[in-house]
């Protein structure tokens, strides 16, 4: 199981290349998050004109596993709080994917962000 993040997804909907060969390398493992979901739609909702690509995102997460979002909170609490103890803050958001990941036993996240998730103890970072 592996979780796909934000930036991969946009690239992949966006056809970049190298996001479009790590999907189709990991296609039978990926997972995503609802906060990866709610990342993708603010930034769609909140263009003048989007056209479809609602309808290609909503089409894209139909086709993948959403992680169950139960118990979170206390373990991206955990995360952020070690990180700030040692002067290492990333995004509030990241954390909460990585607890979700996490509470559902996903420890690989597809990312361009490999800045802020490898700050996060158990976190495997595949860049792409």
């Amino acid at each position: 199981m592996i979780c796909i993040d934000t930036d991969c997804i946009i690239d992949f909907l966006k056809n970049k290349k190298e996001a479009i060969e790590v999907v189709r390398k990991y296609r039978n493992e990926l997972v995503t998050t609802d906060v990866n979901i709610f990342e993708v739609f603010i930034g769609i909702y909140t263009k003048e004109n989007y056209g479809r690509e609602d309808q290609y995102a909503k089409g894209f997460f139909d086709s993948i596993e959403v992680l169950d979002m139960n118990g979170w909170g206390e373990g991206a609490a955990e995360i952020l709080a070690g990180l700030i103890k040692n002067g290492d803050v990333i995004e509030e958001n990241d954390c909460f994917i990585a607890s979700i990941m996490m509470i559902n036993g996903c420890n690989k996240i597809i990312t361009k962000n490999v800045r802020h998730f490898s700050r996060i103890k158990g976190v495997e970072v595949i860049s792409y």
